[in-house]
């Protein structure tokens, strides 16, 4: 059983590699992941040899990930699977040597890969929510330019109209509704105090 497992175990790495070396642009973890992939494949080619069985070449190719999201997404997919496969192949293992590789890839994708992509898709997301933070400082910034011009009477129409235009009308009902609520709230608590 060992030589189908191990085939079918290198087929996975091999995909696993193809597709970072695919997102191995977006830098970190990727390129990390992709020498740790190829460790992978190193330690169960030595196992094939071992056995004298053949070894196929890597038939794998991807295309780069559309943006660095995408990219992260796949990947904890794909580790996930991996996950599942090394249950599989783990349960149909006899011989102890393999049985411990599968182990220490299995756990390697767990402990350490997951855990890489996680971290990166974290630290985007959080990119993402000071970018929205820092737009709506700049959009801040510019309404006070706006009030100050409207008090002063040097407020064209057409400045007027470019800065209704970029207003997120959802996020301004939002906040006028928050305030309110804060009113309303102020005010029960204030009643119940006298």
């Amino acid at each position: 059983m060992s030589v189908d497992n191990l085939l079918k175990a290198l087929d996975d790495e091999y995909k696993g590699y193809s597709f970072y070396f695919a997102s191995s642009d977006f830098g970190q973890p990727f390129t990390n992941l992709l020498e740790v992939k190829a460790n992978h494949i190193n330690t169960l080619i030595f196992h094939l040899n071992s056995l004298n069985a053949p070894v196929p070449p890597n038939p794998y190719s991807f295309n780069a990930p559309a943006n660095l999201e995408i990219a992260i997404t796949t990947a904890l997919q794909n580790e996930q699977a991996s996950i599942e496969l090394y249950n599989t192949l783990s349960v149909n293992e006899s011989d102890p040597q393999v049985l411990d590789t599968f182990y220490r890839l299995q756990a390697d994708s767990y402990n350490n890969h997951i855990l890489a992509l996680q971290n990166s898709l974290s630290s985007l997301q959080n990119s993402k929510i000071l970018e929205q933070l820092n737009q709506g400082k700049a959009l801040l910034d510019e309404t006070s330019v706006m009030v100050n011009k409207l008090k002063d009477g040097s407020l064209s129409q057409g400045e007027l109209e470019g800065f209704l235009g970029k207003l997120n009308y959802g996020l301004i009902g939002g906040a006028i509704m928050g305030a309110f609520g804060v009113i309303i709230a102020n005010e029960l608590l204030n009643k119940d105090k006298e």
